[in-house]
């Protein structure tokens, strides 16, 4: 039986990986079952997708993927008193970069490796946690955050502010996983968010933050949302995150998969239209980072030359540089003729 904590071993591992794409499961998930379609009579082959059909779309890409105990209580602690004995979300996004930086030592992983997540549900908010989190002085954390380049969140609530949106989705949680809880909790499950939807204004700020910065640039992201209802037995509970709370980041693509919460993660083959859309999304950023790798090549194999020190220029448009005795130089242009010293010549050759 695989670990259902941790990262385990990869799913897909080439040699020449270039990226590392980490699916991260949600409230009361697994990081094997949740991504698993069991056997039916309309699909009976069992499929396990980012296993299974992943590795031929995505061949550069190592994937992993995490694995947390991921109890209710941790993303809608009871109480305030009881806050240090039952913990929150950010246990989560702590043991996922703590056991993403750990792995990629122990395999000697380039630093720079870009990071692609894919999350289900509240597991989408453990991401969004850990990479918006100031990390201080954790260069390790800094450095995970700085090479995070997509995102693709399944289902995954982004409600904002709104404390009685937050209540009514944790209620439908409590209606879903059969929770035993008092009336008088579910009544007070908005306040409860609080630590959610400050992960919600958080996450907002970092890809803000993330537009503006030119070295590591923006985030690539896309949030899908549930089509159809969620069944509990005979009872409708409705859509658990629909298109308005998954889609209320700023810019972001909202796509809809035509499934319910729990299923909307699980896809029978390469015709299914969900799994299409997801894969096309992972291929096209990693045909980018492709892409721009190959420009950097090329830059880095093109003849530059850099001449620092040049004065008295008298008005060459164009001419030929020629080396004269005694260090100088000879530029005869199309305007003047002028002997200049030799400071700075840097040269790179085209292979």
């Amino acid at each position: 039986m695989a670990e259902s904590v941790g990262f385990g071993v990869p799913l897909h591992n080439p040699n020449d990986a270039k990226v590392d794409i980490i699916f991260v499961h949600g409230l009361g998930g697994h990081r094997i079952n949740t991504w698993t379609l069991d056997p039916t009579k309309k699909f009976p082959v069992k499929t396990f997708w980012p296993g299974d059909l992943l590795p031929k779309a995505c061949p550069t890409a190592r994937i992993l993927s995490f694995g947390y105990d991921s109890r209710f209580v941790k993303f809608f602690p009871f109480s305030k008193p009881n806050l240090a004995r039952e913990g929150t979300i950010d246990e989560y996004s702590t043991a996922l970069y703590q056991n993403l930086a750990s792995f990629r030592e122990s395999t000697k992983t380039p630093v720079d490796r870009p990071i692609i997540y894919v999350a289900h549900s509240l597991g989408g908010l453990v991401v969004a946690n850990a990479v918006s989190r100031p990390p201080g002085v954790n260069e390790t954390a800094q450095k995970l955050t700085e090479n995070t380049i997509g995102m693709i969140f399944l289902g995954t609530p982004f409600a904002g502010s709104d404390k009685a949106s937050w209540g009514e989705m944790a209620a439908k949680f409590v209606t879903l996983f059969g929770i035993q809880t008092k009336d008088t909790d579910i009544k007070d499950l908005k306040e409860r968010s609080a630590r959610l939807i400050d992960i919600n204004l958080d996450f907002d700020t970092f890809i803000k933050a993330r537009d503006r910065d030119r070295k590591h640039g923006p985030v690539e992201i896309v949030c899908y949302y549930e089509a159809e209802p969620t069944y509990v037995g005979l009872k409708d509970i409705g859509k658990i995150v629909n298109k308005e709370s998954a889609a209320r980041l700023p810019a972001i693509a909202a796509l809809s998969i035509p499934d319910n919460h729990t299923d909307m993660c699980k896809f029978a083959g390469e015709f299914s239209s969900g799994y299409a859309s997801v894969s096309g999304q992972l291929e096209q950023w990693i045909t980018a980072l492709d892409k721009r790798g190959n420009e950097d090549e090329e830059d880095r194999g093109s003849t530059r030359v850099r001449i620092d020190g040049i004065m008295n220029n008298k008005g060459v448009v164009t001419g030929v540089i020629n080396s004269l005795p005694g260090g100088t130089t000879s530029v005869t242009g199309s305007a003047d003729t002028v002997t200049y010293p030799i400071y700075i010549f840097e040269a790179r050759r085209q292979c």
